[in-house]
């Protein structure tokens, strides 16, 4: 049997930059290096996690329709970006996450979690092995609590996180004429594969341009240095990728099933309950929460799970809004978007094992009292 965790310690730590739970470092709202060619758009903007990026550039649905029927692209560079060096890089890493680093060929890239000894998520990353490293990106809400749950976790191991957020900007490339514009960037063929990543050079400027799954159907994130990412921004949105910002993002995120740390996922949350099997081994050795995870497996079922609700009618439920069947309350709203592909309101949410049939009957609570239906995820198949 595993160990019921490593064990954790707040001091003694090596890391090259220290993170915070509650944030990073510092106080100064930061800004994204294109915020100006942004402005210029016609962005509005928002504050999310220590950032100020943009919410839309003035129509979400029309931002919404160009991703799912031609290109879209979002400015992504306020990712968290961390290089993981050491002798026990991988070992320690196997130990941390769900997935199996250990795997990974060089160029190739994966989706895990990091849970708790109690098998509850802590966050969830994207992790390439860059040869004598390994690169880890955080959605921007998630950064601090991964990298703050990690640095506890990392004691005695020959490994050290070092802060690259800097080092590069990284945009979004997503739908059906996507692998067309990437070949375009690239002068070549695109990867076909989830995760993989090809190097390229556009003017002097180093480009990695890797497939994502993150919104179903075909996607791409493309990292360069800031110095070169004005150029190659101007250059996709030359291509007629159409710039769209987090709020259709939002909507196209549930669309495509996809739970968001900590929105739809935290340490209240088993890691079976988020549908995250797609990003778990099962064949690879002990890590931090696999006996939760083992055991959840051998029952056969856990109390609740994460679905899609199709809300009948206008209205779009708020996040926490309870969800009710048979006259009792059975789950809640996590997070909740208007889908203009569909046409109606879509939430992602919980609901008790018994009620999660698709096509389940339920009321949602709040000001005015919403009909939906439990929808298999994802909404959308692109």
């Amino acid at each position: 049997p595993c160990p019921s965790g490593r064990p954790m310690r707040a001091g003694g730590i090596k890391v090259r930059q220290t993170y915070l739970a509650g944030g990073r470092l510092g106080t100064a709202m930061r800004s994204l290096p294109l915020e100006d060619v942004h402005r210029g758009l016609g962005a509005a903007f928002g504050d999310v996690a220590g950032w100020r990026l943009p919410l839309d550039y003035g129509d979400t649905a029309k931002e919404q329709r160009a991703v799912r029927a031609a290109a879209g692209i979002i400015d992504w560079s306020a990712e968290g970006k961390t290089r993981v060096e050491g002798a026990d890089r991988t070992s320690f890493l196997d130990g941390v996450l769900t997935n199996d680093v250990g795997a990974l060929a060089q160029g190739r890239g994966m989706h895990a979690a990091a849970l708790d000894h109690r098998g509850r998520v802590r966050g969830d990353v994207v992790v390439y092995h860059g040869g004598d490293h390994y690169f880890l990106t955080t959605e921007p809400e998630a950064t601090d609590a991964v990298l703050a749950h990690l640095n506890q976790l990392l004691v005695s191991d020959d490994a050290t996180l070092t802060d690259v957020t800097a080092r590069w900007c990284a945009f979004g490339l997503f739908g059906p004429r996507s692998p067309e514009i990437a070949a375009d960037l690239l002068g070549g063929s695109p990867p076909g594969e989830a995760y993989r990543v090809v190097a390229a050079e556009r003017a002097g400027t180093p480009v990695l341009l890797a497939r994502s799954p993150y919104l179903g159907g075909d996607g791409f994130e493309v990292r360069v240095p800031p110095e070169g990412a004005e150029a190659v921004w101007r250059a996709l949105v030359d291509a007629r990728a159409v710039p769209f910002g987090l709020r259709a993002l939002e909507a196209l995120r549930i669309e495509a099933g996809r739970p968001r740390y900590p929105t739809d996922m935290n340490e209240t949350t088993l890691a079976i309950e988020a549908r995250l099997e797609p990003s778990i081994s099962f064949t690879k050795g002990c890590y931090v929460g696999q006996e939760v995870v083992s055991r959840a497996t051998r029952i056969g079922h856990v109390n609740r799970l994460l679905v899609g609700l199709a809300v009948d009618g206008p209205g779009t439920p708020d996040p926490g809004a309870a969800v009710a069947a048979d006259g009792k309350t059975v789950g809640a709203v996590t997070s909740a978007a208007r889908s203009e592909m569909l046409g109606r309101a879509i939430a992602l949410g919980y609901v008790r094992r018994e009620f999660s049939e698709p096509g389940t009957a339920v009321a949602i609570a709040g000001e005015q009292n919403l009909e939906a239906r439990v929808a298999a995820l994802p909404f959308v198949r692109a």
